[in-house]
Parts: C-alpha cells; sequence; structure tokens
C-alpha cells in the first residue's frame, strides 16, 4: 500500500510521466544497439578482437570527454535540456551512418563523433530529472531516479530479444535504422518539455542541499529552540525569518520531543575529495568489469560455447527482467540504507559471478547465474549514483557525470584490454580477470582510507618473510 502511494505521488509529479517515456525509449535503443555492436565489429567488419577493443575505446573516450564537459556547463548554466537533445541528435546520426558504413577508419570517427558523443545521453537523461522534476524532498527525488533508472531496465528486458529478431529479419541495416528511430522519438518528447529556469534550478538544490554555514545556522535555531521548550516549524530555520519568542513552558517536555520527531534528518554534508576518488575508483573497476562483460558475453556464448544470438537476448533479457523488483525495492528504501555496505557487498557478489561464468559448462549454464549479475546492476544503478550524488549535494549534474563516467572510463580500459585478454587467455580467462577486479573495488568501499597504510605495511611485512623463506 506504502509504494502504491509513492508511485500514485511519483505520478502527480509535473513532467514525471513525460520524462519517463523518453527513458523508456532511450532504454529501447541502447537495448538494441550494446548487445550487438560487437558481433557487428566481428562479423560484418570484419574486426580482430584487438581492432574490436580500439573502436570501443574510441567511443567510450569520446563519450567520458562530452559527459565530463556537459556535466559542468549543465551545473554552470542549468541547461541539462539542451545539452541532453544535443546528444540525442548525434546518437541519431551515428548509428544512421552505422547502417552504410563498413570502413574501419569512417567507423572510428562515427563512433567518436557522434555515437560517442551521444552516449552522455544518459547520464544528461538522469541530471535532467534531478533538475527539472520538482520533488518534495531528496526521498522523493531518490525514488524518482530509482524509478526511472526501473524503466531503463524495464527495456533491456524486451529490447535484446526484440533486437535479435529485427536483426535475423532485416541484418545490422535494420537493427541500427530502429535505434536511430528511437533515439529520435527520445530526442522529441524531451524537446517539448520545459526547460527548469536557472533560478529554479539553483533555488531547488540550494533548498534540498544547504551549505555548512547555513547547516550550522540551522544546528543553532534547533539548538535555542530546544532550549525554549517549543517545537519548531521548518520556516523558523530558514535564515532571516523570525521566530516567534513566546516560549510554551508547560509543555516544555511534549514540545521537546515533538521537536525531535518532526525535524528533518540534517543535510548530508559534502564528501571528501578522497572519499569521492575512492567510490569513483571503485565503480570505475566494476565498470571495467561490467562492460568486459558486455562486449566478451556476446562472443563467448555465440564462437566460445556455441549458443545463438538468441540466447544472448534471452541471458539479456533475463537479468534486465530480474533486476526490476531489486530496483524498485531499493529505490524505495535507498534514503536508509548503508550505501557503503550494500556496494561492498555487490562487489563480492559480483566476483563469485564472474567465477561461476568462468566454469560454465555451456549456454544453460550461465542463465541461472544472471540473477547474481541482476543484483550488481540493481545495486550500483540505484544505490551507486545516489551516493556519488550524496557526497556531492551542490553539484548534481558533475556527481551524476562522474558515476557514469566511472562507468564509461571502464568502458575505455576494457575495450583493448578484453580483446588482447582474449587473444592471451581466452574468454574463461577474461572472467577471471574481471573477478580479481571486483575483489579490489570491494577493498575500496569496505576499508577505510586511513586503514591503506597499515594494508600496505602489513603486506610489504608478508611478501619479505615469504622472499626471506625461499631464500
Amino acid at each position: 500500500m506504502l509504494k502504491n502511494s509513492r508511485f500514485a505521488g511519483l505520478l502527480r509529479i509535473p513532467g514525471f510521466l513525460p520524462l519517463a517515456g523518453a527513458t523508456l525509449m532511450l532504454g529501447v535503443a541502447m537495448s538494441f544497439t550494446a548487445p550487438y555492436l560487437s558481433l557487428f565489429g566481428v562479423e560484418l567488419v570484419g574486426m580482430t578482437p584487438f581492432r574490436l577493443g580500439v573502436f570501443m575505446t574510441a567511443i567510450a573516450t569520446s563519450g567520458v570527454i562530452a559527459s565530463t564537459a556537459a556535466g559542468r556547463w549543465s551545473d554552470a548554466t542549468g541547461k541539462h535540456r539542451t545539452l541532453l537533445l544535443v546528444s540525442l541528435c548525434a546518437a541519431t546520426l551515428g548509428y544512421l551512418c552505422l547502417c552504410v558504413v563498413r570502413d574501419y577508419r569512417l567507423l572510428l570517427l562515427v563512433g567518436i563523433a557522434f555515437i560517442g558523443a551521444g552516449g552522455c545521453a544518459l547520464s544528461l537523461v538522469f541530471s535532467f530529472s534531478r533538475a527539472a522534476l520538482p520533488a518534495r524532498d531528496d526521498a522523493e527525488r531518490t525514488f524518482a531516479s530509482a524509478t526511472l533508472r526501473t524503466i531503463l531496465s524495464a527495456a533491456w528486458v524486451f529490447g535484446p530479444a526484440v533486437g535479435a529478431l529485427v536483426l535475423a529479419a532485416t541484418n545490422f541495416y535494420g537493427l541500427f535504422l530502429f535505434a536511430a528511430a528511437s533515439f529520435a522519438a527520445c530526442g522529441t518528447i524531451v524537446w517539448r518539455m520545459r526547460e527548469p529556469r536557472h533560478d529554479e534550478h539553483a533555488t531547488q538544490h540550494l533548498m534540498a542541499r544547504p551549505t555548512s554555514g547555513e547547516v550550522a545556522r540551522e544546528m543553532s535555531a534547533e539548538s535555542a529552540a530546544e532550549y525554549e521548550g517549543q517545537p519548531l516549524t521548518q520556516a523558523e530555520v530558514q535564515p532571516g525569518v523570525p521566530r516567534d519568542p513566546a516560549p510554551l513552558p508547560a509543555a516544555a517536555g511534549t514540545a521537546k520531543a515533538k521537536a525531535k520527531a518532526a525535524r528533518p534528518p540534517a543535510p548530508a554534508m559534502e564528501g571528501s575529495q578522497k572519499d569521492i576518488m575512492r567510490a569513483i575508483v571503485a565503480l570505475t573497476l566494476i565498470g571495467l568489469a561490467a562492460n568486459a562483460t558486455m562486449i566478451v558475453l556476446p562472443l563467448y556464448i555465440v564462437h566460445g560455447l556455441r549458443g545463438t544470438r538468441i540466447d544472448v537476448s534471452i541471458m539479456l533479457g533475463l537479468g534486465a527482467f530480474m533486476e526490476i523488483p531489486m530496483m524498485l525495492a531499493l529505490g524505495a528504501r535507498a534514503s536508509v540504507l548503508n550505501k557503503t555496505w550494500w556496494l561492498a557487498a555487490c562487489a563480492v557478489v559480483h566476483a563469485v559471478y564472474f567465477v561461476a561464468m568462468s566454469l560454465a559448462p555451456g549456454v544453460h549454464a550461465l542463465i541461472p547465474m544472471q540473477i547474481l549479475n541482476a543484483f550488481v546492476v540493481a545495486v550500483t544503478s540505484c544505490l551507486g549514483m545516489t551516493f556519488v550524488q550524496d557526497l556531492m549535494p551542490s553539484s548534481p549534474g558533475r556527481a551524476t557525470a562522474l558515476f557514469f563516467n566511472a562507468s564509461r572510463l571502464g568502458s575505455i580500459l576494457s575495450g583493448v584490454l578484453s580483446g588482447l585478454l582474449v587473444q592471451a587467455f581466452g574468454y574463461r580467462g577474461t572472467f577471471v580477470f574481471c573477478s580479481l577486479l571486483a575483489l579490489c573495488a570491494l577493498v575500496l568501499f569496505a576499508v577505510p582510507g586511513e586503514q591503506y597504510p597499515k594494508m600496505a605495511r602489513a603486506v610489504r611485512r608478508y611478501l619479505r618473510e615469504r622472499l626471506s623463506k625461499r631464500g
């Protein structure tokens, strides 16, 4: 009943339904292209694993640069919608070019200029939603973001399967043409939405996340209210708003209890640069492993385990289907969960998933493993993004761009690295390497920063002892 009321509250937010439709079309376009881009490069263009890795790395690098620039510019100007439209137009043109271009050098140019630049639409749609949706509080804003991310996953439930059917009927020409039409439909919906004014953008985030000075003033006002025994109203903690000086001594204890119960939680402060960097590195390692899987898994199924393209679509669609209830549950509880420990658990599950993938005897053994991958995607998508946004509350555009750039930076590294690993160690060895990356992310999430020097000294001492025994 509570979840139903929360969904009803989202539907009453102006602009949420059009943005949900735009997110769905964006998810459809991505789910049609991402699973089959590596097959396109190998089967139709004739790329080697190394050339495919360079192609994917070029796309990811362009996406990181475009997303970083877009995040900074949108935070400075508040114009998220304009950049989102530009990126969607670039993606549309890019996939129209893939319908006809087959030369490798031209494909690199198309990937850098259009597909990579269009890839920042994923982060921009979430930063646009955070700025444009007039949510009442942080909990509703977080739930709205989680719901939009769930809609994106819902597109992946049927997208890869429909993409496989379109690919079988019309080859890659029809597949990329349909993807371009989906990007264009998303852009049309966004174009019809209203861009929030810059003063609205600034006011919303300043009210949602006060600065440290405002927090101190609020704490002082709250302390004075408790001392006088008066309940504190929301207007009373706003700077420049006078309080009613009349005390209520007869009900001091009751008023104090009511004030504590009614008082909103203290706003989160800016995280330190070390905390932000540690979170971004950990998310980058998870993104590196996840993007390597996206590149290698279709090839592993089709060429390594002698499966079919339908098997690829079943694998990806099943994982996306299982993500949906997980995302809804996490989104509803995101404001009260310990995000650090959930992300650490996610890294453990990711490592187990890769080890299981490397030991799989056949295609059918991969199917139940997708629940592990679904858990990883659900946690990183729902809690990872809000975790970074909580560390940078005054810069939602840069925080969202940083989160998605962690995944894109993983794409940059995974492109060439996955090609080299497959050539050197095969598909199974690549999955083992990905499990080691997940364990490194676990250390970054679970171990506080001040413990790293002690860990380094312990490792050096252990290595010296081992070397002395061998000597």
